[in-house]
């Protein structure tokens, strides 16, 4: 597998911070006397790394910087007022500091921009869990949170609701001798003739994909029901002598259902929906 750019940079990283770690493991071991304070620069290197970690490279630099000047200033001090002559060595974190905060970033600045870019598909993933990623109408989860919308609505202005179902008719036996890639085609053509026959202000879901199962919410009566239902087929029967005809080689026929709703006998989304269902079989 071709290993990309932020891969190798991430290598380098952990290469170098393995590699920083060795030398100065080496240090502390070669200078006894200093121990102590060679573990104290150690602990501040890592809690400048960890720093680094849960913000940015800048920030962290920054704070090296101030780390830096506060140690020179006080090298400088003792060398000026007291006389204290300091050997390389004491340069030695001046030095390794700001490296393990690089190294420590080119680490794990890819695994921080794996983490954000997991929180954008998780996103993406609540929001597409209300809609069908191939037609990208709202699905059965929106109608549930919706129709109860609607209903209150219906309800509270005594507005007459309208549930058309829509199915295309031997929807099953179309898919055995129609490609996946047809179907989903199919579906995203039918989808786009049901929204042009509906008014923005409508709402238009696929309950079923399987079953290729569109639903309407209107709130209209069963004349303006019946209005939009003499519509679709229309739009269907003068795409099956166009467009379809020649685009799947098979006349596409569908089925709708239109119940009015009542709330003495609808209770539940899934009610509503049973009920438009039973609708269909007057459609024939």
């Amino acid at each position: 597998m071709k290993r990309n750019q932020n891969d190798f940079i991430t290598d380098i990283g952990f290469l170098l911070f393995i590699l920083l770690c060795f030398i100065s493991v080496a240090f502390i071991a070669n200078d006894p006397t200093n121990y102590l304070v060679n573990i104290i620069f150690l602990n501040v290197a890592f809690l400048l790394v960890i720093v680094t970690y849960f913000t940015n490279l800048t920030f962290g630099l920054i704070l090296n910087i101030i780390f830096i000047f506060s140690y020179a200033s006080y090298i400088l001090y003792n060398t000026v007022t007291k006389g204290i002559e300091y050997t390389a060595g004491t340069y030695f974190w001046l030095i390794m500091t700001p490296l393990f905060t690089v190294a420590a970033f080119l680490f794990t600045r890819n695994t921080t921009k794996l983490q954000q870019e997991n929180a954008i598909i998780k996103s993406q993933n609540e929001y597409l869990g209300t809609i069908d990623q191939d037609t990208l109408l709202k699905n059965i989860v929106s109608f549930q949170n919706d129709e109860a919308i609607f209903s209150s609505i219906s309800r509270r202005y005594d507005m007459p609701l309208v549930l058309l179902v829509i199915k295309v008719r031997h929807w099953k036996e179309l898919k055995r001798f129609q490609s996946s890639e047809e179907m989903r085609l199919a579906l995203q053509d039918i989808s786009a003739l049901l929204e042009s026959c509906i008014r923005t202000s409508d709402v238009l879901y696929l309950l079923d994909k399987e079953e290729a199962t569109w639903g309407v919410l209107l709130l209209t009566d069963d004349p303006g029901a019946k209005l939009v239902s003499d519509r679709i087929k229309n739009r269907i029967s003068e795409a099956n002598h166009t467009d379809f005809a020649t685009k799947y080689r098979v006349r596409i026929e569908l089925r709708v259902g239109a119940k009015l709703f009542d709330p003495e006998t609808i209770q539940t989304p899934l009610d509503f929906i049973e009920a438009a269902e039973k609708e269909l079989e007057y459609d024939v």
